[in-house]
């Protein structure tokens, strides 16, 4: 059975960086029938917060990544935040130590800053000097952390699922700590013992844990635990190929929320950013996504985070949802309800990109000052408007226009430009054989909405 953890440290809103190794994760259990797991890694107390872990919870709800295990439902490895888990780290480090793996470290923070400033004059790897090693000894009420002792056989070798075959050598690696003097963990000790209780079978997460996964997997090897699998997600850059940071605009999930993303629109192009569609497609749906997720098909190259294109991407979403669906969206974006509010969105969707252009889009519904027009020209459709009535749909806006053709003797561009302009007070807009039944409509139903003949009747004025 597969297992699988998404692990945010609790410290602001998700990243997308971290969003998309949640969605590699989510897809990856979903593909295989598997278990998804959250869990919080919260044990740096000066910078997690649970105001923060709220967030990334919500971030993770909005993007429609639901877990099977986690801090708010609970599963059958709680606890899942490592905060709640300080005593089961001690449990296996004294256990490390009972096996002569592990020992107690009293050198002090200053003996160790003095050891590396004189292993980097003398051009050395600053690594530990084995001192306590040499010298073990088990001292009550004395402060101190534990390290880990790394064996003769210290070699590591794995078979990464996106990057290959990678190889650490015992000498890159001294002595390290398991846990701090404080009695808190480190990251490489407590993830073991928690992707351990937890059975994770597929560890999936960024390439800058690449280098972690030696330490890691030492630490494996001295339980006699099994090793996950692993795979290390490549880095999303920015346009200018840096790893992607503020400077190049919104970065956390609930910016892109804000500004008006769709959800599905967001998975679909994280999903993008170093994955591949088999049959090479860039629009996709999640049940598409699930079926064809595979780790082999995952780039270990860097992926280009392009605003440009994710904000196409969000547009055909918006295309391609019924304006029944996208009414609540864009009522919560623009900030206000009409009756005539689903159709209006029927009839301007395709030209919007974000939820927030709603707004100005369906301005010409209720925003409406009288242009300069040929008096001549307006009084003729006026005419036809009171003699024929307010056009309802396309058919009859079809035959206003012939009808004007004839009684203006314009046509083409001549007839359509100031015939849009003097209805909808814009020289661009939906076209004519949508826009004004909406007006119509609008304009019974709603007092603030001027109708076709209203506008019209202005322009006379």
């Amino acid at each position: 059975m597969i297992r699988v953890r998404f692990a945010p440290s609790p410290t602001g809103h998700l990243h997308v960086g971290g969003a998309r190794t949640a969605i590699f994760n989510w897809l990856f259990a979903r593909h295989h029938g598997g278990t998804f797991i959250i869990r919080v890694e919260d044990t740096d107390q000066a910078r997690s917060t649970a105001e923060s872990e709220t967030m990334v919870l919500d971030d993770l709800r909005w993007l429609g990544l639901l877990w099977d295990e986690g801090p708010d439902i609970g599963g059958p490895h709680a606890p899942y935040r490592q905060s709640e888990r300080v005593g089961r780290y001690g449990e296996v480090a004294r256990e490390l130590i009972a096996r002569g793996i592990a020992y107690r470290c009293y050198c002090t923070e200053e003996e160790l800053e003095a050891k590396r400033k004189i292993a980097e004059a003398e051009n050395r790897p600053p690594h530990y000097d084995l001192k306590c090693w040499l010298n073990r000894r088990d001292e009550e009420g004395v402060p101190h952390a534990v390290r880990f002792h790394v064996p003769d056989d210290g070699d590591v070798t794995i078979d990464d699922a996106i990057r290959g075959e990678v190889t650490w050598k015992r000498e890159s690696l001294g002595d390290f700590i398991l846990v701090r003097s404080d009695g808190l963990p480190t990251y490489n000790f407590s993830v073991v013992v928690d992707d351990h209780d937890m059975e994770i079978t597929d560890v999936i997460r960024a390439e800058e844990h690449l280098t972690n996964t030696h330490r890691q997997v030492l630490i494996y090897r001295a339980m006699e635990w099994p090793i996950p699998r692993f795979a290390h997600v490549s880095l999303i850059l920015g346009q200018d190929r840096t790893k992607l940071s503020k400077r190049h605009g919104a970065t956390s999930v609930s910016a892109y929320a804000e500004a008006g993303f769709l959800a599905d629109a967001m998975v679909n192009y994280l999903t993008l950013l170093g994955w591949s569609a088999p049959d090479g497609r860039d629009v996709f749906d999640r049940d598409y996504a699930i079926a064809n997720f595979a780790l082999d098909r995952v780039n270990s190259a860097p992926a280009v985070f392009d605003p440009q294109k994710f904000e196409w991407l969000n547009g055909q979403y918006i295309h391609a949802m019924s304006a029944s669906a996208l009414r609540p969206l864009v009522v919560n974006a623009i900030g206000f309800d009409a009756p005539w509010l689903e159709e209006a969105i029927d009839v301007v969707k395709t030209s919007v990109h974000l939820l927030p252009q709603f707004a100005e889009v369906i301005r010409f519904v209720t925003d409406y000052t009288p242009p300069e027009i040929d008096r001549a020209f307006a009084t003729a459709v006026a005419a036809d408007l009171r003699e024929n009535g307010e056009p309802r749909d396309a058919d009859a806006v079809k035959a206003m226009n012939e009808r004007l053709k004839k009684s203006t003797g314009l046509k083409g561009k001549e007839l359509f430009m100031p015939l849009r302009l003097m209805l909808t007070g814009m020289d661009h807009g939906p076209e004519l054989v949508r826009a004004i039944p909406l007006l119509a409509r609008a304009g019974q139903s709603d007092p603030r909405v001027l109708s076709p003949l209203a506008r019209v009747e202005q322009c006379i004025r």
